[in-house]
């Protein structure tokens, strides 16, 4: 089999790495669809070659990942003598020079002997020193190469981070990178008329209870609203194998009975099944039997059917690995070249941005890393980034001002954004505590009675122009007249009080947009400030949306 270039420099890397750096432990990062497997195979075929005699082990969670990792080394070097250790494939033989092991049925043994160690979605591996990874390994002297999409944790942040047992991260190619080259399939992303509200729900390490997520959104009128649209939109769309991700067993089981019910066929997989019925359901559906399958968490990884051209999340996390994992079933190259559209009732991809920049889970204590900011296009619901000012879907032109979206919600997007009413501003000139360096100030008070500072570091030799820029925007609002040389021309510092003194006499906003600060969410940064004017124009172009919104409604549910 000939590797493609990322995949030979995946495992070059990996080797340089190990020769570089003795005891030391990386993990390789592939996206899905990039060919982990292959990846394995590759490597054990040229570390034997190396070191013949050695013995390598493949650790992984699922009896499914077991069968794919061993067919695709058999592909590759198809005399090679291969054990497994998996009590659900009723095998366990150590006797091999590669042996395809389950965690669940190997880590109470000690198998001293393996020159080389490899984890299958090595994000399963806990950063501090429990479960059954850690224990399998605590005293094994095997280096140890993991494999995974999303080399974080919950609450841990990345897999390097803390005890983990990985000291590096290799990350040879993007999703972005494998779109471009072809090899991974496109995703698009749409809003939906059928919001879940998870305002409710508590959080228990980071995450919605599981409990919690199925009593709220587990209910008749809801399931009936989303099946209704998931029907709707799978006609409209031209879908025809769709993958529903639900909060929990008993939703799925109720979204697909709801869904049979309507008219489309549907059926639901799930742990506790027998294995023969996993594998029949499994069978309908990869074979056009079965339009939708309905589970929960159960297909994220170990299941790859190319053909998947629509993922309806009707299970919201906290989770960006989680996220990614339901997103990337979608990446695979279709038989019929097209994309996969991502149907998000849950509100997933505007709370973890797009799946190719995606921020890890913070480690206890810490905030999180900014989300790329999205936003719905109000006539084709299409998710895309905030800055766009085109729908690349259906050519619809967002209003030249894009604050329209702030205004439905106090954080619409999750990422922080709050409006304020203003009733009153003051404008002065103080000294900054860090340096003690002159700055103006604009102190805003709002009918919640917070005091939220605008900083005008005109007197600060790099900030300066920026500063006086965004004086002169702001003064010119006010209804103060001035061209944009007036303020070089202010030398002295009563020169300047007397501009903010015209300024603080003029119109003051009615309203500004702040944005918590990344570095410490306690402060708030003024992001807009809107006038009377800014806010009846965005109210008009509110009215004119949800007009868009009507006729998107029409037209896709008929």
């Amino acid at each position: 089999m000939e590797l493609r270039t990322y995949q030979l420099k995946a495992i070059q890397s990996t080797f340089d790495y190990l020769a570089e750096n003795p005891g030391k432990n990386p993990c390789l990062v592939l996206p899905t669809g990039a060919g982990k497997s292959v990846c394995i195979a590759a490597f054990i075929e040229a570390a034997l070659e190396w070191w013949p005699g050695i013995k390598i082990m493949i650790l992984t969670h699922q009896k499914e990942l077991i069968e794919q990792d061993a067919r695709a080394l058999h592909r590759i070097v198809p005399d090679l003598s291969i054990g497994l250790y998996s009590s659900s494939l009723r095998c366990k033989d150590l006797s091999q020079p590669v042996t395809f092991a389950s965690i669940q049925s190997i880590y109470k043994i000690s198998v001293p002997d393996v020159r080389f160690i490899l984890i299958d979605e090595a994000h399963l591996i806990n950063n501090e020193d429990q479960g059954m990874y850690r224990r399998f390994l605590e005293h094994s002297r095997a280096r140890i190469i993991g494999l995974t999409a999303t080399p974080y944790r919950m609450g841990q942040g990345y897999l390097t981070d803390g005890d983990g047992i990985f000291d590096e991260l290799i990350q040879p190619v993007s999703i972005l990178e494998l779109q471009g080259l072809g090899y991974l399939a496109k995703l698009r992303s749409k809003g939906t008329f059928t919001k879940l509200d998870v305002s409710n729900v508590r959080l228990r390490g980071g995450e919605f209870i599981d409990s919690d997520l199925q009593k709220e959104l587990d209910t008749f009128t809801t399931n009936e609203a989303v099946a209704e649209e998931i029907i709707r939109s799978a006609a409209y769309y031209k879908r025809a194998h769709i993958l529903v991700f639900c909060s929990g067993v008993e939703h799925a089981r109720h979204i697909s009975e709801i869904l049979s019910d309507k008219g489309m066929k549907a059926s639901y997989i799930a742990g506790n099944m027998g294995m023969e019925d996993r594998e029949e359901i499994l069978y309908c559906f990869t074979h056009g039997h079965t339009t939708a399958l309905c589970n929960a968490n159960l297909l994220t990884t170990g299941f790859d059917f190319p053909d998947i051209d629509m993922i309806a999340m009707l299970r919201p996390t906290m989770s960006p690995g989680l996220y990614l994992q339901m997103a990337g079933r979608g990446l695979r190259l279709k038989s019929n070249g097209g994309d996969c559209l991502i149907l998000d009732f849950a509100g997933n991809v505007q709370r973890h941005g797009p799946v190719a920049f995606v921020s890890p889970p913070a480690r206890k204590g810490e905030a999180r890393q900014g989300v790329m900011p999205c936003k719905e296009c109000p006539q084709c619901l299409e998710i895309v980034p905030l800055s766009l000012g085109v729908c690349p879907s259906c050519g619809y032109v967002f209003p030249k001002n894009s604050l329209t979206w702030v205004l439905y919600d106090g954080d619409v997007n999750g990422d922080g954004y709050e409006k304020h009413s203003v009733w009153k501003w003051s404008w002065m000139i103080t000294q900054s505590r860090k340096n003690s360096t002159p700055m103006i100030v604009c102190e805003f008070r709002t009918n919640g009675n917070d005091r939220i500072s605008k900083y005008f570091l005109v007197w600060h030799e790099k900030m300066r122009r920026k500063s006086v820029v965004e004086l002169i925007k702001v003064a010119r609002r006010a209804g103060v007249d001035l061209d944009a040389s007036y303020c070089d021309e202010l030398k002295e510092e009563d020169d300047w009080w007397n501009l903010i003194s015209a300024i603080e006499a003029g119109e003051m906003p009615q309203m500004i947009i702040t944005k918590r600060s990344e570095q410490d969410r306690r402060y708030k940064n003024i992001a807009y400030m809107l006038w009377k004017s800014d806010i009846e124009e965005l109210r008009n172009e509110a009215e004119k949306e949800k007009e868009v919104i009507e006729d998107a409604r029409r037209k896709l549910l008929g």
